[in-house]
């Protein structure tokens, strides 16, 4: 059994690891007012909107 850890961190730590996080600027990830990177957790939604889709709509 693995041991789970919190913390400011770990969870740098782990985002430095991780595999799939070059795909994150593929999409567009909404913003506050300030500029900053909201949260966005999809919920039953279809997700963010990848960067590619008004390419393939001009299509």
């Amino acid at each position: 059994m693995s041991h789970y850890k919190t913390g400011l961190d770990y969870a740098i730590q782990q985002d430095q690891h991780d595999t799939l996080a070059p795909y994150r600027k593929q999409f567009y990830i909404p913003k506050d007012n300030k500029g900053n990177d909201w949260l966005y957790f999809t919920g039953n939604s279809l997700g963010l909107q990848p960067k590619t889709t008004k390419a393939y709509l001009q299509q």
